[in-house]
């Protein structure tokens, strides 16, 4: 089966231009260069003029490919993929990305209109010398745009490296998130399940593409798993976000969103399939939530990520439970109506611990995984139910040929 292509471009945020500063324009060697005078030019005054008109044209074209060229690089946010499009209004605000770039092209406008102004102005002049001051008296008038927009430069160099430096969730490999609200257990899965240590309190998004070390290992009915060191990237709105990982099983990759950790079974590598640990939600009407709750939100709606969502039906998370249900069926209905064909599973953790309102979840949820990450139990077919899932989503998105 062919590997779907996305109508919308995606890993964009990864691809944007780099911005110069002001000082650093300032800096570059154009300003200095020499423009030959023309030899088949005989009048020294047209001469001049000549050589002063390509003079500001060289300055210009230069000036266009850092400022002009660097904003039209810059990708319309309609072309982006939706989550890296809710990523980016979430970072910046609203409207802002759109704000710098028309910015920026500004500034070579002001450039572009001053340079040809001199030009034209030169072609007026009778003397020699009239000619060549015109042409430096331009190179100053240009340099002091570019310093009085010192402040627009910086800040459309400072959004590019913000968004070039965000998390990457790899849109083109099925992704399976973990949701709940807050304290339900879901990092203590992750960790049960990848051997990762997340740190609840600093999460962040973990992208690990390195091969698989030979470390601490221990195995779950044949999957063996594998402790690693990887880099850690913040979101910049928050301490909080979401982790990442990959499992790697049968010489195939799924990415997991967990922490520090990857999970194999063979020793042919490829990053295939992510998985997500959120961060917690409350039921609570859109306008309340805070910018990572929104976050974990796009994660569901516009990426092709499967869903586990982990109930705590002990009380010791404090969300009641009725509060979770509430919330479980407010995602699972917002997920439906924007991904009909998503996958979802429901997940009760803490099992060990006494409940009351156990049965009556189970009663409620129907077909669901009943969970410990203190004692293992229900772990191995959590984990097998995972992988089927995983497995299913790449199959029908062409990573894998369906048995």
């Amino acid at each position: 089966m062919a590997k779907r292509v996305s109508a919308v471009a995606h890993g964009a945020l990864q691809r944007l231009p780099y911005v110069r500063t002001a000082s650093e324009i300032q800096e570059m060697k154009f300003w200095r260069a020499p423009v030959r005078e023309s030899n088949r030019i005989v009048d020294p005054i047209k001469r001049a003029k000549n050589h002063t008109s390509r003079l500001i044209n060289m300055q210009l074209g230069k000036l266009s490919s850092i400022t002009r060229q660097a904003s039209l690089d810059f990708p319309a946010l309609r072309r982006m993929h939706a989550f890296e499009r809710e990523v980016v209004v979430l970072t910046l605000g609203q409207g802002t990305y759109e704000k710098h770039i028309q910015k920026l092209r500004k500034v070579y406008a002001m450039l572009h209109n001053t340079g040809k102004q001199y030009e034209r102005e030169c072609q007026e002049l009778r003397t020699k010398q009239e000619a060549v001051d015109c042409g430096l008296r331009c190179v100053e008038e240009l340099r002091k745009i570019v310093d009085v927009n010192a402040g627009t430069l910086r800040e459309a160099a400072n959004m590019a490296k913000v968004l070039r430096g965000l998390p990457h969730v790899d849109l083109d490999k099925p992704i399976f998130a973990f949701v709940g609200a807050p304290n339900v257990g879901k990092s203590s899965l992750v960790r049960a399940l990848s051997t990762a240590s997340p740190e609840v309190d600093t999460i962040a998004l973990i992208y690990c593409s390195c091969p698989i070390p030979t470390t601490s290992c221990q195995h779950h009915r044949g999957l063996t798993l594998y402790r690693s060191t990887v880099q850690v990237a913040n979101y910049p709105f928050t301490t909080r976000g979401i982790t990442m990982g990959h499992i790697f099983e049968e010489g195939i990759s799924y990415q997991v969103m967990s922490v520090d950790n990857h999970l194999a079974k063979s020793t042919s590598y490829r990053n295939i399939l992510q998985i997500a640990d959120t961060p917690g939600l409350i039921f609570r009407p859109d306008e309340t939530r805070n910018a990572i709750e929104k976050l974990a939100i796009a994660m569901m709606e516009k990426t092709q990520s499967s869903i586990g969502f982990v109930f705590d039906p002990t009380g010791s998370s404090g969300t009641p439970t009725a509060d979770q249900i509430l919330l479980r069926d407010e995602l699972r209905h917002r997920v439906t109506a924007a991904r009909p064909e998503h996958k979802w599973i429901d997940i009760i953790s803490k099992i060990d611990q006494p409940s009351h309102d156990l049965a009556s979840l189970k009663d409620r949820l129907g077909a669901c995984f009943s969970v410990s990450a203190q004692t293992n139990e229900g772990l191995v077919e959590l984990g097998d139910g995972i992988r089927q899932v995983l497995t299913e989503s790449a199959c029908e998105d062409g990573f894998l040929e369906s048995k």
